[in-house]
């Protein structure tokens, strides 16, 4: 965390002795050691919510996207179907007029007249 050598702890420690004294000296180094260790833990919760927040940011965005990605694919499913129906009804509409042709031609070749028996091609 720091990069503190041997001669700076050293001189801290005879700074502390001199200004806090030779019997409080123990008691405060136990708050200091207590205090940092709060610190510490504090930091670390603090580094696991961010990192759980990511992840779950993550995982929302890939959700998105297969969301996404299933809907595109229903669509195109969609998009296929209608083209079958469109082709079924382009060739119905074809035969229609296959059949129309037929009868204006049976109706030319009799004269505007229906003719009665059942068979109608010549």
């Amino acid at each position: 965390m720091f990069d503190i050598g041997f001669s700076e702890m050293f001189m801290i420690l005879v700074i502390a002795l001199v200004v806090v004294g030779p019997e409080r000296l123990p008691s405060v180094a136990k708050k200091i050691g207590r205090f940092i260790g709060k610190a510490k833990r504090s930091f670390e919760n603090i580094k696991q919510e961010v990192t759980s927040e990511f992840e779950t940011e993550e995982l929302n965005k890939q959700l998105a996207k297969s969301n996404i990605l299933k809907e595109s694919k229903e669509i195109a499913e969609e998009l296929k179907n209608i083209s079958k129906i469109e082709s079924g009804e382009k060739e119905l509409v074809k035969e229609t007029m296959d059949i129309a042709a037929e009868l204006k031609e049976i109706a030319r070749k009799s004269g505007g007249k229906i003719p009665k028996d059942k068979d109608w091609k010549d």
